[in-house]
């Protein structure tokens, strides 16, 4: 009998590798391609040829190197790791939640992240006393976003909480947060309401060599992780019984995912602010290619967020005078795409 479903699981197998690599490759041709998009006027071979000379030690002109080593491809790295961690969020927690209409936001974290980024935006406060400017935007909201996953690790060590109770408690802070947000935007002057505008829609044009790496840092410790933890996620994405009868201890196993998962967002929403529609989007279409299994679902999830989002970011850079917030364009395209997505696919891709 296995005999007869080895060609099968190797055929698949061959075919999940090839999707991984044929998108991983795609994500550095994009890399590089962005290199050459913006406002300031390059062409894309010279980009590329200024950013190989200042690896290679030759000769870049002052200005092609600042815009391009120093600006652009810090933000193409940016682009590429947000887009990986959150479509990896995504893939998770829609195989542990079983909801294929979860993502990394649903539990609160985007909704946490910006409150605290407004209370230092507008209001001036700092969590930190010590911190201040763009330092204390960023600790406010890394510390916001997690007390959502913080409540529902409380209440799950007293009662038996279930994965739908788990997205509505989540759905529940994220409206009590976006109404505080909402009333403290109301008070706001022009200049505060546009930088707190700027961070909810989401951006990218912050990203530096000054906060690249915690980024990159987080994203492959933490999907390292996940992907470790790959069978369990492929359990709990089973009936909660029958994770029970394989040994599982379910609850957990979920508030473990759901707490790497939050982190990992955390650390990247912290950075970008809310960059919609990635995590939601992503894992449905890496799901027609690879199936659910999440050994594979994890790191083609990654690859395929990784060239949405530097794909996304780079028409976001390139529309209009000056560009448009990346998270503007990911909500106009990853919208429609979503629910064409949600039409046409079978719900044999779940199972």
């Amino acid at each position: 009998m296995d005999s007869d479903f080895r060609p099968e699981y190797l055929r698949l197998r061959r075919r999940n590798m090839l999707f991984i690599a044929v998108c991983l490759l795609l994500v550095v041709a994009a890399v590089l391609i962005t290199l050459g998009m913006g406002v300031y006027n390059i062409s894309i071979p010279d980009a590329i040829s200024a950013w190989w000379n200042h690896l290679t030690g030759g000769y870049v002109n002052p200005r092609d190197d600042a815009y391009v080593w120093d600006g652009r491809f810090p933000r193409a790295i940016m682009a590429a790791f947000a887009g990986a961690g959150l479509a990896i969020g995504g893939a998770v927690m829609q195989s542990v939640l079983k909801n294929p209409l979860t993502d990394p936001y649903t539990m609160g974290v985007s909704s946490g992240a910006f409150f605290g980024a407004v209370l230092w935006i507008i209001c001036g406060f700092s969590l930190f006393p010590f911190l201040s400017g763009d330092l204390a935007s960023i600790a406010n909201a890394f510390v916001f976003s997690l007390i959502p996953v913080g409540i529902i690790l409380i209440l799950s060590r007293y009662k038996r909480i279930t994965p739908t109770a788990m997205v509505l408690i989540g759905v529940a802070i994220m409206y009590v947060f976006s109404s505080f947000t909402q009333y403290f935007m109301v008070t706001a002057d022009s200049s505060s309401l546009a930088e707190a505008y700027s961070w909810r829609v989401g951006t990218l044009a912050d990203a530096s060599w000054d906060n690249v790496p915690y980024v990159v840092v987080s994203v492959t410790v933490l999907s390292a992780v996940l992907i470790v933890l790959s069978r369990r996620i492929n359990v709990l994405s089973m009936n909660d019984n029958y994770a029970q009868t394989l040994g599982e201890n379910v609850q957990k196993s979920r508030v473990l995912l759901l707490v790497i998962v939050s982190l990992m967002t955390a650390s990247i929403v912290s950075f970008t602010g809310t960059i919609g529609f990635v995590g939601l989007v992503c894992p449905h279409v890496v799901r027609m290619f690879t199936g659910s299994n999440s050994k594979y679902l994890i790191p083609a999830s990654a690859v395929f967020g990784a060239l949405f989002l530097v794909a996304i970011d780079s028409i976001a850079k390139v529309t209009g005078v000056n560009g448009l917030p990346v998270g503007v364009v990911s909500a106009l395209i990853g919208g429609p795409v979503f629910a064409y997505l949600l039409i046409k696919s079978r719900r044999s891709v779940w199972m």
